[in-house]
């Protein structure tokens, strides 16, 4: 898709609040007089009047706005434009947003998200948007830059990536071919590295090997840098089962309808890093990924196992579907170790109990401080994705102690968010800057929500983009 700062002739699409003072010419008054335009919230009208079609799409009233709001009538009005079959469109907003330039990168937002699709697997494909170019009137958006609309489209790219990644089923996204895709970054200067079972074993990870040991797929630790800046790299890691059977303590079967959905973690730090280098900043970012399948044979691990792991600790196995924190454990030792980093940040489908804190649609967050949260917390409600500050500390490490190891991998039912990421970060350095991000509910939505689709959502690819910007 291309999007230009320029007045042209095509289709123009008319974004309205519905708020009488902003009418902005006789031709919209007139459509509110008849009725035929309220400018409610994402309705679109279609008018051929004069032989120059125009498509208005209510904003709301003004006293609701928000960058959600927006983004939904951008939804809206690219799923009309799609019916219609509209190649090229000029945008005009007659609102009275303060901030236009944020209100117009919303609305491409919602516009972009109406052009995603997963049919993959179908015979009949669905029939896809042509819009193949959006204008923008420059009235109407008076300081936006070229820049600002790359960016977008970078972020938007990452975002792509990560859906489709999550979205394909677990039989064709293996540990080895979700690597396969990692590769792919190589194009845009990543580099990355792709261990298999004998290094990860050099390594030591032996809480990560303990997860993946019940499966015939390969494990595979997925390591990308890219290094454009000074000082050290903020490292991000993603959880990635790409099954999760559950092991020994199998999940029952409507709750592994969804599990190609367990590597949403390493989805949104591979569709980050793909947006961090499209965009070209210059900084320093390392992505870790401890790639694996959580299945059940005569070799699997087994509740009551005491398991290593990298940084020495010993581990009681109190549960095998608490896999993610085991492979997570490795994965940010591994990360501390290597690079030294200025902050780490875990991301991980991890805990239902996360959803039943937070919601579905909301990530929680805990880490090592609150100037860590905070990073999280500032960065995801600027770029308009859901998350919430959790409790952390002592009170939930202590409920991870085992009695015949030197930790256990669950600490019990209350408070289950939180004491399943303490475990992650008793892996790490005391003085390590630590945040983790339970995205269990946010990353896959079981029906469309908002401006997203149902299926993977690419939650989070956005906030750690920003993060890294502005490190």
């Amino acid at each position: 898709m291309k999007i230009y700062i320029k007045d042209t002739e095509d289709l123009k699409v008319r974004f309205i609040a519905s708020d009488k003072e902003d009418i902005c010419c006789d031709k919209v008054k007139n459509l509110f007089d008849k009725k035929f335009f309220t400018g409610d919230l994402g309705e679109v009208f279609l008018d051929l009047d004069e032989g120059k079609p125009s498509l208005f799409v209510g904003l709301g009233k003004m006293a609701d706005y928000s960058l959600d709001n927006m983004k939904i009538a951008g939804l809206k009005a690219g799923q009309k434009l799609a019916k219609i079959g509209a190649e090229k469109v000029m945008l005009k907003f007659c609102s009275k947003a303060e901030d236009k330039n944020e209100q117009v990168l919303a609305i491409l937002e919602g516009i972009l998200n109406s052009t995603y699709s997963f049919d993959n697997y179908k015979s009949k494909k669905s029939d896809p948007s042509k819009l193949e170019e959006i204008n923008i009137c420059p009235k109407c958006a008076e300081n936006l830059k070229d820049a600002d609309i790359n960016e977008l489209l970078d972020k938007w790219a990452g975002i792509v990536f990560a859906r489709d990644l999550v979205n394909t089923p677990a039989n064709d996204m293996t540990p080895s071919i979700l690597a396969e895709n990692a590769q792919s970054l190589k194009e845009l200067g990543v580099d990355v590295k792709v261990y298999g079972q004998k290094e990860i074993e050099g390594f030591g990870m032996k809480a990560y090997l303990s997860v993946a040991r019940g499966s015939n797929e390969e494990p595979k630790l997925i390591v990308m840098e890219y290094m454009k800046g000074e000082g050290a790299p903020i490292v991000l890691v993603g959880k990635g089962l790409t099954y999760d059977s559950g092991g020994y303590s199998l999940k029952p079967s409507d709750g592994m309808k969804t599990m190609k959905s367990d590597m949403g973690g390493s989805a949104a730090v591979i569709g980050a890093m793909k947006a961090i280098a499209k965009s070209g900043l210059k900084k320093n970012v390392v992505a870790i990924v401890a790639a694996c399948e959580n299945m059940l044979d005569g070799g699997a691990y087994k509740p009551g196992d005491i398991i290593g792991s990298m940084k020495g600790l010993t581990i009681e196995v109190d549960n095998t579907d608490a896999e993610g924190r085991l492979t997570l454990a490795d994965a940010v030792h591994y990360g501390e170790k290597n690079y030294k980093p200025k902050m780490i940040i875990d991301l991980a489908t991890l805990t239902g109990a996360c959803l039943v804190a937070v919601g579905q649609h909301y990530s929680g967050v805990i880490g090592r401080c609150d100037k860590c949260i905070n990073t999280v917390l500032d960065a995801a409600k600027a770029e308009g994705e859901k998350a919430w500050g959790l409790p952390y500390g002592k009170d939930f490490q202590e409920l991870n102690k085992s009695e015949i190891a030197d930790i256990k991998n669950t600490g019990g039912r209350f408070g289950g968010s939180s004491s399943a990421g303490e475990f992650v970060g008793a892996f790490l350095e005391p003085s390590t800057p630590w945040a983790h991000v339970d995205i269990a509910g946010p990353a896959f939505n079981s029906a469309p929500y908002r401006y997203e689709p149902a299926g993977a959502t690419g939650h989070m690819v956005k906030t750690l983009y920003r993060i890294v910007k502005e490190s």
